[in-house]
């Protein structure tokens, strides 16, 4: 069962930048499969000059961190923006993204997700909201109403059960909680991942491991597309991985992130196979950073229904 994978303060909003950047990835209530939205790019040929060209690496990190943290990134203009993102060195942008994620040990977030599952794209997504501890790793979950679901609730606990998950079905299916093996076919009936996917630390993860790939063989970590596109009326970045096959090797044969600009986390995860089906697509939502007491991770919890 996935949960890779609300609102808050500027002070507390968790810099899900990534996520894969991506995560977990999941699924999203947006456009159709195939339905792609207005789009612009820039030839870097072309582009504008920027502050990112002669830095190196790590001082490109610390300088997109400040410029995200501030505003400074959002209020480019369109090509001072795509600009910068052909700037950026691969290296630079999973060299902010772990340091972001190590920030956050344990936060709380919305999303809505889809998948396709034993060939089938799930026409309604998932509503869920998650909370999550990564070190040791713990988090609960609860699928939301107007989702696929509702009302069903996980608990994972690796202090206790490392290969197995507590939780109990949505509806009139509800009343009972039982221990489910994370990999059993009740979880796979519902994702393509475990729980133990779920969170900003496996995306970053998966980013690097897909680097350390690309790079054994001789390629290219980078993006091979940043174009400006407009979703729901707000302007985003989408950054478009194209890799040489799928998984296992690679995460998906083509990955895209979307970031609004204004939040540190990635609005839109999408990826697709290598017959071009889209395999999943997530919207997150919102996400606040916190410190979960032991009752969170505890089915006694009142405000659960285990």
């Amino acid at each position: 069962m996935k949960t890779p994978p609300m609102l808050s303060s500027l002070s507390s909003a968790l810099p899900l930048t990534l996520l894969a950047l991506a995560g977990g990835m999941l699924g999203l209530v947006a456009a159709p499969p195939g339905l792609a939205p207005e789009a612009h790019a820039q030839s870097a040929a072309t582009r504008a000059a920027t502050p990112y060209d002669a830095l190196p690496a790590q001082q490109q990190a610390a300088l997109f961190s400040k410029q995200t943290t501030s505003g400074e990134l959002a209020a480019l203009p369109d090509d001072q923006l795509l600009a910068t993102f052909d700037a950026l060195k691969p290296e630079a942008l999973l060299l902010w993204a772990r340091a972001e994620v190590n920030r956050y040990p344990e936060y709380e977030y919305a999303m809505t997700r889809q998948e396709r599952l034993n060939g089938q794209w799930q026409d309604v997504p998932a509503r869920m909201l998650v909370r999550y501890r990564h070190l040791p790793r713990q988090l609960y979950a609860k699928w939301l109403p107007n989702g696929v679901q509702a009302g069903q609730e996980i608990l994972y606990d690796e202090t206790r059960r490392k290969d197995e998950m507590y939780g109990h079905l949505g509806g009139m299916l509800g009343f009972t909680s039982i221990w489910l093996s994370l990999d059993g076919s009740l979880a796979r009936a519902q994702s393509n991942h475990t729980v133990r996917d779920l969170g900003l630390q496996f995306v970053v993860s998966m980013l690097e491991r897909d680097a350390r790939t690309l790079r054994a063989a001789g390629l290219s970590e980078k993006y091979n597309k940043a174009e400006l596109m407009r979703e729901q009326g707000t302007r985003m970045i989408a950054l478009t991985w194209d890799l040489p096959e799928g998984a296992p090797k690679y995460y998906a044969k083509k990955v895209q992130l979307m970031f609004d600009l204004t939040h540190p986390w990635p609005r839109v995860e999408t990826a697709w196979d290598a017959d071009g089906f889209m395999v999943e697509k997530i919207v997150f939502e919102k996400a606040v950073k916190k410190n979960f007491d032991a009752s969170t991770f505890d089915a006694a919890n009142s405000e659960y229904k285990f």
